[in-house]
């Protein structure tokens, strides 16, 4: 086989095992931002979060409240953004590292925009009434 032959199969096999094969995720937040009415307010991480990724899909399986000490049921699923450039399936990034971005709806009247690093979650999450802004780092 020539270079350039090997180069693409290796890229392929890597390409189909970051997008079929999955992964357990779990990043505890460190800081996170609310903002409603007019007022953005800081909080020190609260909550322990557990994602699977398989496919195309990120799934929220498990949320733990640190303060709480009690497990929130959450199975929200999120679609991945794969025509994006910087997504691992692409090979190249332009100018950064590989993130998994991934869009869901936590709830009726929410959207979510997760973005996945090798070493951090953050997310964004938007309702009628207000926005939260979280920051989390991977533990698993």
């Amino acid at each position: 086989m020539t270079k350039p032959t090997i180069l693409f199969t290796l890229v392929a096999c890597l390409t189909c095992s970051v997008a079929l094969a999955g992964e357990t995720i779990t990043a505890q937040e460190v800081e996170g931002y609310f903002y409603t009415d007019g007022e953005m307010k800081s909080s020190k991480g609260q909550f322990e979060i557990t994602y699977y990724i398989e496919g195309n899909t990120v799934t929220r399986t498990r949320v733990y409240d640190r303060n709480k000490k009690q497990v929130i049921p959450d199975d929200t699923v999120y679609k991945i953004q794969r025509q994006l450039a910087s997504d691992p399936t692409k090979g190249l990034s332009l100018g950064g590292k590989p993130i998994i971005r991934a869009i869901g709806q936590p709830g009726t009247d929410a959207v979510e925009i997760l973005m996945i690093g090798e070493t951090f979650i953050q997310s964004v999450k938007s309702t009628s009434d207000y926005f939260v802004i979280s920051r989390l780092k991977r533990i698993k």
